[in-house]
């Protein structure tokens, strides 16, 4: 009987184990490029304990553990619902990355790449500098803290293997995508609204003065112009980056609340 209790015992931390895990090698700071895989599995481990400790007692039935074959089904309903919460946080960074491409694309930076730190692909200049404010802006506010919250909350929410897939779940991203986008345009309006009025002034230039080569004068005028009013916005910036933060960890709610069938 001890012997059945604690292949139990190992089971249902295995299902703890995966959700911890995919989660954080998706969320933002935890799932950069940059840290080693053995550093994500040992903190995954570790909190998986801490979560694992504190489930409540109504989590899983001994049918569901007794069964291999919904082990096995319980085990990728774990990774999934990881996968989606990662996702939805990284959602908010994606906005920020989004509006640093607007801005390269109109200050003419989107010629010049660079290797972004959290995913590894090549991103745009502004698009990479944006990316690495809100990464330190989130430090700062204790945000990884907050995800390590999340994740442990969300057997609270969410039982082990009572994944839901409903028309809901289809919605929230939707509206995750759409958001994204916004949040997108309003960091990037600014700065692009500001060249985009620069360029109409060297349009009109060239029309009254055909003498100036304003393909020579205006790049390096547009980029001069762009970088200060970067400057301009940066602490708007940082308050809306705020902002964004507690809308993604409300979201990380709704989003289990739409999981565990609640919605």
């Amino acid at each position: 009987m001890s012997f059945g209790i604690l292949n139990m015992q190992i089971e249902l931390f295995l299902l703890v184990f995966t959700r911890v895990s995919s989660m954080f090698f998706i969320a933002p700071i935890f799932g950069m490029r940059g840290i080693p895989a053995h550093f994500k599995i040992g903190l995954a481990f570790f909190v998986s304990l801490v979560a694992f400790s504190s489930l409540p007692g109504n989590q899983l039935t001994g049918d569901l553990l007794q069964n291999p074959g919904l082990v096995m089904a319980g085990i990728l309903k774990e990774a999934l619902v990881g996968v989606v919460i990662g996702y939805a946080c990284v959602l908010i960074f994606s906005a920020v990355q989004v509006a640093g491409q607007f801005i390269d694309i109109q200050i003419g930076f989107s010629i010049v790449n660079v290797i972004d730190p959290q995913t590894g692909f090549h991103v745009p200049i502004m698009g990479s500098f944006k990316n690495l404010l809100a990464i330190l802006l989130f430090l700062g506010m204790d945000g990884h803290f907050g995800l390590i919250s999340a994740i442990i909350q969300s057997f609270e929410y969410l039982k082990l293997g009572a994944f839901v897939f409903s028309d809901g779940l289809l919605e929230f991203f939707f509206k995750a995508f759409s958001t994204m986008f916004l949040i997108a345009l309003k960091i990037s309006m600014p700065v692009v609204a500001a060249l985009f009025i620069t360029d109409v002034g060297f349009a009109i230039m060239a029309r009254t003065v055909p003498q100036m080569n304003i393909f020579v004068v205006g790049m390096p005028v547009k980029i001069l112009f762009g970088l200060f009013m970067m400057i301009l916005v940066m602490s708007v910036f940082v308050y809306f980056l705020q902002d964004m933060f507690h809308l993604m960890f409300r979201q990380v709610d709704s989003l289990l609340e739409l999981l565990g069938g609640r919605v």
